[in-house]
């Protein structure tokens, strides 16, 4: 369980630092990873309006937003945007950071993509101004919901708070750590209390990739879907981005992951309550129920189309009985 936060005060000890620290301890205290993007320190270019994102699907400025971020907000669980109130709207640092999330808008409404996440992440912000306006934060909640809009995050919920300026002085409003703590309480509860299907194979390149982007797509966040390889390559093979592409699913930015490692971050307290392997002779995790699907090879884009509709297949089949023995348990 990922929860990224993006930072966008300028400032070290800013009050919007202070809510996005608060905000992470709670959801570790609760066993999610966290990660923070400090948006002042960032090394991106502002957009410069390519419309390329839209055509094709990426951004062609190379920076840190493609070698790292969009990768990170992919694989994000829960997104917290962070930023204190500059001219009734987010702080310049925090503006660049989502006007290069155009990229997605771009790949979701202009190539009509769908992130197989898009059912279950979650999108919180934490905003601080120093006025006391009535319209304060209709500038940065606006932003706010178009933004998590565009990388497919539920807008969850967003805790507020005007007329405090000194640096840290939000630490001394009433109630604010309650606040943080049923906050967090409540994104946790929404991604964190679900059954678990991971889908393994030797690479995770292509064939759990698949079948766990089919599987999202199926359940919708009902169930919290994840895949693995004994050895993962360090690229999910092209192909099968292709082929899902052309179905409308979009696994781009995604990166194959170790087994043991998703076992060590994702359950350290339980495990799947069901795990698929994609090769017979996979020895996965001891002590769990365990399916063996015997596949064709995904060598090049004919055998990977062969394979993902058997996959597809199958996948429905056993979300179908995942799903029949969720509710009658």
């Amino acid at each position: 369980m990922l929860v990224l936060g993006l930072q966008g005060s300028p400032r070290k000890k800013g009050n919007s630092v202070y809510l996005l620290n608060r905000f992470l301890e709670e959801c570790k205290d609760r066993g999610a990873r966290t990660e923070v993007i400090h948006m002042d320190g960032l090394d991106i270019q502002p957009c410069r309006e390519l419309v390329v994102c839209e055509k094709k699907g990426f951004c062609p400025l190379k920076d840190e937003m493609e070698s790292h971020i969009y990768g990170l907000i992919r694989r994000a669980d829960v997104v917290v945007l962070a930023s204190p109130v500059f001219f009734y709207n987010v702080s310049a640092q925090a503006k660049v950071l989502i006007d290069r999330c155009q990229m997605f808008w771009g790949r979701r409404y202009k190539m009509k993509l769908a992130d197989p996440d898009a059912g279950f992440r979650q999108g919180v912000l934490l905003a601080v101004g120093a006025s006391g306006g009535k319209r304060l934060f209709e500038g940065v909640e606006l932003t706010a919901h178009y933004f998590f809009d565009a990388v497919s995050a539920r807008f969850a919920q967003s805790l507020t708070y005007k007329k405090v300026e000194a640096a840290g002085a939000v630490a001394d409003v009433p109630g604010v750590d309650d606040d943080i703590r049923q906050a967090a309480g409540r994104v946790m509860d929404a991604v964190q209390n679900k059954p678990c299907l991971v889908f393994v194979s030797k690479n995770d390149a292509c064939r759990s990739q698949m079948a766990a982007a089919y599987a999202k797509m199926a359940v919708k966040g009902s169930i919290r879907v994840l895949s693995a390889g004994m050895d993962p390559a360090r690229d999910i093979h092209p192909a099968a981005l292709c082929f899902l592409a052309d179905q409308g699913i979009d696994i781009k930015y995604r990166q194959p992951r170790f087994l043991d490692t998703l076992i060590k971050e994702e359950f350290e307290n339980s495990l799947p309550f069901q795990v698929v392997c994609m090769e017979p002779d996979l020895l996965p995790i001891p002590g769990v129920n365990t399916l063996f699907w015997d596949l064709p090879e995904t060598q090049d884009a004919s055998n990977i189309a062969v394979a993902g509709n058997q996959i597809r297949t199958r996948v429905d089949s056993l979300v179908s009985d995942l799903q029949c023995r969720n509710q009658s348990g």
